[in-house]
């Protein structure tokens, strides 16, 4: 009894706080959110419409963030806009470095992309799981690795 009423005051929690950053940001049309969304400065994100975000995913939108129409974006991701400069040595983080980042329309965003600082990923453009995008990716591809780059074309849809 108490496992399953713990469990509802958590689900219940979890919808709150989703409630709670999409509030604050710019959020399209059929946007849905899983559990363990996280984001530093929300009026700086832009979500399209039908937008599909996982857990875990983490947005730290120093600068701003725009994600477009029909986008995926997987389980664990993170999408990063700041950074302190090399010359820096001292611990304390210092956002000397900030650049927004664009994900296009009908992007899939794979599990545990990072996506860094300035990059626009292009229109219908697919990022493999647990790659890192550290420049442009131009539209329409299917990118890899660490760093990610174009592998080949995506393939055009098929009639249905």
């Amino acid at each position: 009894m108490f496992s399953n009423l713990g469990h509802r005051i958590f689900s219940w929690l979890e919808k709150r706080e989703l409630s709670y950053w999409r509030s604050r940001m710019r959020v399209g049309k059929g946007v849905d959110m899983k559990p363990g969304f996280r984001v530093t400065k929300p009026e700086q994100v832009t979500i399209g419409d039908y937008v599909s975000i996982g857990p875990d995913v983490i947005l730290q939108a120093h600068a701003p963030i725009t994600i477009g129409d029909y986008t995926l974006i997987s389980a664990g991701v993170l999408i990063v806009t700041a950074n302190h400069g090399p010359d820096r040595r001292e611990l304390e983080m210092r956002r000397d470095v900030q650049s927004p980042v664009r994900i296009g329309k009908s992007c899939w965003i794979g599990a545990g992309v990072v996506v860094l600082p300035g990059v626009t990923i292009g229109d219908g453009t697919v990022v493999g799981a647990g790659s890192v995008v550290s420049r442009d990716l131009p539209p329409e591809t299917i990118c890899l690795g660490v760093p990610a780059r174009p592998i080949k074309p995506r393939p055009k849809p098929r009639d249905v």
